[in-house]
């Protein structure tokens, strides 16, 4: 029925923190929701309200609160809670956005670099490490992807400065129901295996 056609936005940063959102402007212009949750997974589920509600114009138009299981259900209720809007169950594994990638190292040799970073500490199977490069010439930026968590790219001119940027991206769909990746981690400049300053 229509309780599904509501859009939500469903983020599970770095499986830790879930971040849920709805357009509450145009699906419920003159109210606010209340919000609740729950990972109980038993028959009676205790459910809890939201802890922190993200506004848009004074209005709630999503949560904020931690991720603490695989299974969670939600329901948007009206204000006062008497009637159930919207409910979804859904496996909050399915929306994970990674954390950006830590301690990143290049090693050169000729011209053939190597980005790795440190792997993270569940589901590396899951991700795929996302290498991007551009010289001064180029329009847009040229992709690499790789196993978690090194990946490896070849033929850069010597004479020339190039910019890099990595992250971490989630497999879709056996780990991912959503295409999430990390942010970038910072640019940096390099030029015949040398580390430049910020900028080329």
């Amino acid at each position: 029925g229509w309780k599904d056609a509501i859009s939500t936005t469903i983020i599970n940063f770095n499986n830790e923190k879930m971040q849920i959102t709805w357009a509450a402007r145009e699906l419920f212009p003159s109210e606010n929701m209340s919000f609740s949750y729950t990972f109980d997974e038993s028959k009676h589920k205790v459910w809890k309200s939201c802890p922190t509600y993200l506004l848009d114009q004074d209005y709630n138009s999503g949560c904020l609160f931690e991720t603490e299981g695989p299974t969670l259900a939600i329901s948007i209720r009206n204000s006062n809670g008497s009637e159930e809007l919207f409910s979804k169950r859904l496996k909050s594994d399915f929306y994970i956005k990674p954390n950006r990638p830590e301690n990143v190292t290049f090693f050169w040799k000729e011209d053939t670099v190597t980005v790795s970073c440190n792997k993270p500490e569940r589901a590396v199977k899951c991700l795929r490490l996302e290498l991007q490069y551009k010289n001064k010439f180029d329009k847009d930026w040229q992709s690499r992807t790789s196993k978690c968590c090194s990946v490896g790219e070849q033929g850069f001119d010597p004479r020339k400065c190039y910019s890099f940027r990595v992250r971490l991206k989630r497999l879709v769909p056996y780990c991912n129901v959503v295409n999430y990746s990390s942010d970038w981690e910072a640019e940096t400049f390099w030029m015949n295996g040398t580390l430049l300053g910020n900028s080329c």
